[in-house]
């Protein structure tokens, strides 16, 4: 019996694993896909991959206020929800508890206020690390300090060139978070030519690799726009070697998990965390990843 067993679990394990393989060379997945058991255990088909920008006040488009931030992370906590890295899913979220669902926050163009210190030298409360840290010194047995922080390195406004304060980006490291990539300068990627475009991208990740101590493998595309050539994400401009194996949308919706036929690594689906959005996605959606499937 016991050979049976084994033998059936070899053959749906094959078989699983085949159907998540993409349907063409740009889904190549550069992705550990999860184990069969894992599959199983995990009672979810979707996950949300939120994104910000903002932490201020008012609530606009592109900015989300401390209160209404503090919101969501409640929001989330009650409704089972357990933050990952987004690079975390080239794990197949190893280490997520039973019965959670995964949820990455996601900060794109890194603004000051996104990570502050006051003049008295302690962490902003009102900026979005002060917030995510007080939840966790709330949370700390089941909500760790994760989220992806995609920066840009150089621009005209120095408080966007990695929150104004590049030395910084180790102790989000420390604290178990994620840098990412978003180009050098928020370079349109779909406008300009292949070189420059690998030239941008390659200096982004050796800027990060040297500010943070981590290789990013992870990237949000500037407004949400792709160059033609998607294979310019990984690969070498000179002498610089770079490789970016999960890249965000600016929308889309909930994410397909990794061993998902429908799962693409180049293009990661996020939810804008504004409120037409929240309601949309969640709190009028009952097929929302936190309503668990039987």
């Amino acid at each position: 019996m016991k050979k049976l067993l084994a033998c059936l679990l070899t053959i749906v394990s094959a078989m699983l694993l085949a159907s998540c393989q993409p349907s063409n060379e740009a889904k190549n997945p550069r992705v550990k896909l999860a184990s069969l058991k894992k599959m199983i255990e995990h009672k979810f088909e979707r996950f949300p991959v939120l994104e910000y920008h903002h932490i201020k006040r008012p609530e606009a488009r592109w900015s989300r206020t401390p209160e209404n931030f503090r919101n969501d992370l409640q929001w989330l906590y009650d409704h089972n929800y357990y933050p990952v890295n987004l690079k975390d899913v080239l794990t197949g979220f190893e280490g997520l508890p039973e019965g959670k669902v995964p949820v990455v926050l996601t900060f794109d163009d890194s603004p000051a206020n996104q990570y502050r210190y006051l003049e008295d030298g302690t962490l902003d409360p009102e900026c979005a690390v002060g917030i995510i840290k007080a939840f966790h010194e709330k949370h700390s047995d089941d909500w760790p300090m994760r989220a992806t922080f995609f920066i840009l390195i150089r621009t005209n406004d120095k408080n966007k060139n990695a929150f104004g304060h590049p030395e910084r980006l180790k102790q989000l490291v420390d604290w178990g978070m994620e840098i990412g990539g978003h180009c050098y300068s928020h370079e349109r990627l779909s406008e300009i030519s292949t070189e420059a475009a690998r030239y941008t991208l390659a200096r982004a990740s050796k800027a990060i690799e040297e500010l943070s101590g981590q290789r990013p493998v992870s990237m949000a595309t500037p407004m949400g726009l792709y160059p033609k050539d998607e294979s310019v994400f990984s690969g070498k401009y000179q002498s610089i070697a770079y490789d970016y194996k999960l890249v965000c949308e600016v929308a889309g919706g909930f994410q397909p998990v990794p061993w998902s036929k429908n799962f693409n690594p180049l293009h990661i689906n996020r939810i804008q965390a504004i409120d037409s959005e929240w309601q949309r996605f969640f709190y009028n959606n009952s097929k929302a990843p936190h309503k668990l499937r039987n």
